[in-house]
């Protein structure tokens, strides 16, 4: 049968009926409807539902609808258990029909409300975000780079002396590519040394260009990535013992994107833009898988003309909360150890400039646009090989179960693998609470409000959802009466000193934003205030009364941990029954590899093995874009 001639055989369908299922299911929402009625002028076609379809894909963060990938016969995914009566579970009569009915609708194609790209469906903002990014990543790519190529060999081999046999620095490869780069990706698990490569390129870059040092700005997505890239950066330069006026000319202090942008207080826009743009020269964005379409396109618009842009992230970790996967497109052909492709030019540059000429790499052709300023960081420096944290991590990075089976049966120090029971459930909670009375003990000795948070970011626990007994909320509420219990605190009030806190909603005005941690402590006074420690490293007090939306973060979710790494990191994942929607393995290599020293992992095995196997992916138009025809 062709698959352009499906007869779903519809009769007397009931549009009232099917979309009162579909708001029951929570398929979609009462301002979709009215958005899809308003641009099918109240006629429920075959488009008004294709639209309702990608209005729904939009919601789970996939920046299109893939027409190809939808499943006519029950395209909203419809739940029959659920339903009271039986109805039919597609709106759309053919398949052909639906397709040309939507190419020909007023409100479809170039300059309308919704954009066909590629056999995919778009709202005209997310297509405009795609087709921008794809354009200004590849025209940086492009950009020719004065270079001194026998310096950067010097300076390269300055900072990389230490020859490592027949094995490629792939750091000094990233050095050599993003030197002579405006536009470059530098990408790795945990502990491969992104920052430390920065850092030496920084280094790098500021001696090259030393009669007139460049302007550098370093930003991340969030208030605690930002202070993470500042420490990292602290700790690179220290080990590095530069001369003090090259050490002068590379920043410290890295600001989130918000703060650079300047947001306009009570509006959408940003003091920074295409027509104001930035002062600077290069822009290092760090933690770039977290960063979603609108917000990538905005940074990049505000780019002033011939300054650079790097990225750096981890491509496996889960894609930003907003609509978007941009790193996982930009690395979709990296894979662990496998050389990237770069053209017989380029790579003929990078065996002279860090290899002495040898060919350690080989020229291959590829579509991919961005092909010669991708950099792939593939050995961890945080993790050897009897690193427990980094084996775990890479078996469910790979979805290896054999390989899983091994590190269980290690026994590895710095990892405590725990059978989800209710003994090990109540001992996570004492342990969570044990470790919580550091820093609450140190409120009551009178400690400082700076070793005071840095106390409490030693220790955190994770949650895979939200709700239930094995979700944050009622995490938060046992692991708070368990501290009561023990006279640590008296949560007997909204707020209570040594409250921990997250801010859930951007208050652009208080400079407060979602993701912000901060502590609840009295002042001299017995006041109480909400202290944060901002990336600068600035302590900042706000009456709580002032605070914006804001949640208990005893326990917070894998998702909000993003960016963030604790000493001891735990983590619980919910029963089987709970655990088949939402458990994925990017879910679980990010919370494995928020810890530093320790992970303390509690789950069934087979929901560890489930979520291994479970990928997930967003629907997105910018790779196809980045690809020559």
């Amino acid at each position: 049968m062709s698959q352009f001639s499906l007869d779903f055989s519809v009769d007397n369908f009931d549009d009232t009926l099917f979309l009162d299922v579909l708001l029951e299911q929570r398929k979609v929402r009462s301002v979709d409807i009215a958005l899809a009625k308003l641009l099918c002028d109240s006629q429920f076609d075959d488009v008004f539902y294709l639209i309702l379809l990608l209005l729904k894909a939009e919601q789970n963060q996939h920046s299109c609808l893939v027409l190809n990938d939808i499943d006519w016969f029950n395209p909203f995914e419809l739940s029959l258990e659920k339903m009271e009566q039986t109805i039919e579970l597609t709106p759309f009569k053919d398949k052909l029909n639906a397709l040309e009915s939507l190419h020909s609708h007023p409100a479809v194609g170039d300059d309308k409300p919704i954009v066909i790209f590629n056999e995919q469906l778009y709202l005209a903002r997310l297509a405009n975000y795609e087709a921008f990014l794809a354009n200004r990543f590849t025209s940086l790519a492009k950009r020719k780079i004065d270079l001194d190529l026998s310096q950067l060999k010097r300076l390269l081999n300055v900072y990389f002396p230490d020859e490592q046999g027949q094995m490629i620095d792939w750091q000094k490869v990233a050095c050599a590519i993003a030197a002579s780069s405006a536009f470059c990706v530098i990408t790795g698990g945990p502990g491969t040394g992104k920052t430390t490569t920065v850092t030496k390129l920084l280094a790098i870059l500021q001696s090259l260009y030393a009669t007139a040092p460049l302007n550098i700005k370093l930003v991340a997505p969030t208030g605690k990535a930002a202070a993470r890239l500042s420490e990292s950066i602290i700790g690179a330069k220290g080990r590095l013992d530069l001369a003090p006026e090259l050490a002068e000319l590379i920043p410290e202090h890295a600001q989130t994107i918000h703060r650079l942008l300047g947001v306009i207080p009570n509006s959408n826009k940003y003091r920074y833009h295409e027509k104001n743009p930035l002062h600077l020269d290069l822009l290092i964005v760090d933690e770039a898988s977290m960063v979603d379409l609108s917000l990538m396109s905005k940074l990049v618009a505000a780019l002033p003309e011939g300054a650079r842009m790097y990225l750096l992230g981890d491509k496996d970790q889960l894609a930003s909360v907003d609509t978007g996967c941009i790193l996982n497109d930009l690395c979709a052909d990296l894979q662990l150890g496998q050389n990237p492709k770069y053209s017989s030019q380029r790579a003929d540059l990078l065996n002279q400039a860090c290899f002495d000429g040898e060919k350690k790499l080989s020229g291959a052709s590829s579509k991919f646009v961005l092909q010669d300023v991708m950099a792939f960081l593939q050995q961890s420096h945080r993790f050897k090989s009897d690193s427990g944290i980094g084996q775990l991590a890479a078996a469910v990075n790979n979805n290896d179960q054999n390989h899983l089976d091994w590190v269980i049966q290690q026994g590895f120090d710095e990892l405590s693998l725990y059978s989800l029971s209710n003994e090990s459930y109540l001992k996570m909670i004492e342990g969570a609470a044990t470790a919580y009375s550091v820093y609450l003990r140190a409120i009551k000795d009178g400690a400082a409000t700076e070793q005071i948070h840095q106390l409490f970011s030693e220790y955190q626990l994770l949650a895979a959802v939200r709700e239930g007994p094995y979700g944050v909320n009622e995490l938060n509420k046992r692991i708070e009466h368990k501290l009561a219990q023990q006279n640590l605190i008296r949560p007997y009030s909204r707020y209570y000193a040594g409250m921990p806190l997250m801010v859930t909603q951007n208050d652009y005005q208080l400079k407060l934003f979602n993701g912000d941690i901060g502590i609840i402590l009295p002042d001299s006074s017995g006041q109480l205030f909400a202290t944060f420690i901002d990336e600068q490293g600035n302590l900042r007090s706000i009456n709580p009364a002032r605070l914006p939306s804001h949640d208990l973060v005893y326990v917070m979710t894998i998702h909000k941990s993003q960016g963030s790494e604790f000493s001891y990191t735990a983590m619980i994942l919910p029963p089987i029954q709970r655990a088949r929607q939402g458990i994925n393995r990017q879910l679980v290599y990010t919370g494995i590899t928020r810890a530093k020293h320790h992970f303390e992992l509690i789950c069934q095995p087979q929901v560890l093995r489930l979520a291994m196997n479970k990928s997930v992916g967003r629907s997105s138009g910018l790779r196809p874009r980045l690809l020559n025809d």
